[in-house]
């Protein structure tokens, strides 16, 4: 996408507008923080022209998004317009799914502040649990949630082109996810936009190219791209794996452009057709996100109710055992009063005609039909642990 359509010409630019090294930033007041108020802590991230770190804006825990160079004034004129645009674009967006915009600097460094999401990058995450996997509930339930942002970022014409595990980040309970980085993405005016955006792995087949381009070559391609990264990302947090892990990244985008996708195997086969859908070669036989969001709430629906009816089974069966034998028999048995006079008189006769062969008594019996039933039971509580969630 040229530059020209996504920003407006110097001259139409408001009086309200900062100056910097002859260049004229086209930002909303309302949009700008005191920098002197700003408080930088540890690095938590790193791109190839930014450094996020953690910090404090008024007391408040923020992510601040330094661009590099460290000075606006030393940041040529592309860089400028590409943080004008990012800032403008998040300033835009309100979902429960996002990382929320706070505010940006302009001098004397470029930064974006948002919420800290203590929870990290799911990349992170994923690479700090390896080899061990997410169940597929929590996979479907983060699945869920980055559907449902880009849903809401489809409806309202933006393309985010970066959709990946290192964009994705946790709340501090590791229950939900909000998307971030909207560095390149890009709303969805022009006919043309940049090809080669985004990261290899995750990158649609259309904003690849077989042949080598020049750089900055335009191609058509639209929000159809975002699906297939989607899918990519399904699959790698199912798998907890990188995909094309073993090739390097320019083999990566060969083999997806040849249509090439990752192994399916041992996959759940109740997810497999929707990430087929989303990585399928055509952009036009890719699902919508809202069909997306549909899907995996009816998907997340029969398995929490195949849970809960496995559930109601187990608690029968432990009612059972939990009925004491000692009930049992007085509700088979119940003794007569001749009988309960007697039981007193001939108690140590009793004992010694109910010993075993083995010296075991009826209570020696009765003690190991308890640990038997203990047992029993020990064994529905683990399995009562394996379908909880």
């Amino acid at each position: 996408m040229s530059l020209a359509c996504s920003s407006k010409n110097v001259e139409n630019r408001s009086s309200d507008s900062i100056v910097s090294d002859g260049f004229v930033f086209d930002i909303d007041p309302s949009l700008l923080l005191d920098f002197d108020k700003l408080v930088i802590d540890e690095i938590i991230g790193e791109g190839s022209d930014s450094i996020v770190y953690r910090g404090w804006y008024e007391d408040h825990p923020v992510a601040i998004k330094a661009m590099q160079p460290e000075n606006t004034k030393d940041a040529p004129p592309e860089s400028k317009l590409k943080f004008e645009r990012e800032v403008k674009l998040l300033s835009k967006i309100q979902h429960t799914n996002v990382v929320k915009f706070i505010g940006a600097t302009v001098e004397p460094s470029m930064m974006i502040i948002t919420e800290l999401l203590e929870g990290g990058s799911l990349q992170k995450t994923m690479k700090s649990i390896y080899p061990i996997t997410f169940s597929l509930e929590q996979c479907l339930s983060y699945a869920l949630d980055i559907s449902q942002a880009m849903e809401y970022l489809h409806s309202n014409g933006i393309i985010h082109r970066d959709l990946k595990p290192g964009n994705l980040l946790l709340t501090k309970d590791k229950n939900n996810i909000k998307l971030a980085d909207f560095g390149i993405a890009r709303e969805n005016i022009c006919d043309e936009m940049t090809c080669e955006a985004g990261t290899y792995r995750y990158m649609a087949p259309e904003i690849l190219s077989k042949d080598p381009l020049p750089k900055g070559a335009k191609k058509s391609y639209d929000h159809k791209a975002d699906v297939y990264s989607f899918g990519m990302v399904l699959w790698s947090m199912i798998k907890n794996q990188t995909p094309f892990k073993d090739r390097k990244d320019f083999m990566a985008a060969y083999a997806t452009v040849n249509n090439m996708r990752p192994s399916l195997d041992d996959f759940p086969e109740v997810i497999t057709p929707l990430v087929q859908s989303c990585w399928s070669e055509d952009p036009k036989l890719r699902p919508e996100f809202k069909e997306i969001t549909g899907m995996l709430i009816r998907i997340l629906h029969d398995i929490y109710t195949a849970k809960i009816n496995a559930l109601a089974r187990l608690q029968r069966f432990e009612d059972v055992i939990n009925k004491s034998d000692e009930e049992i028999s007085n509700a088979q048995h119940a003794p007569t009063s001749f009988e309960s006079t007697m039981e007193n008189e001939n108690n140590s006769k009793h004992e010694i005609e109910t010993m075993k062969p083995n010296g075991e008594t009826d209570s020696d019996s009765d003690q190991k039909k308890s640990k038997k039933k203990n047992k029993i039971k020990r064994f529905f509580s683990f399995f009562r642990s394996c379908i909880c969630f």
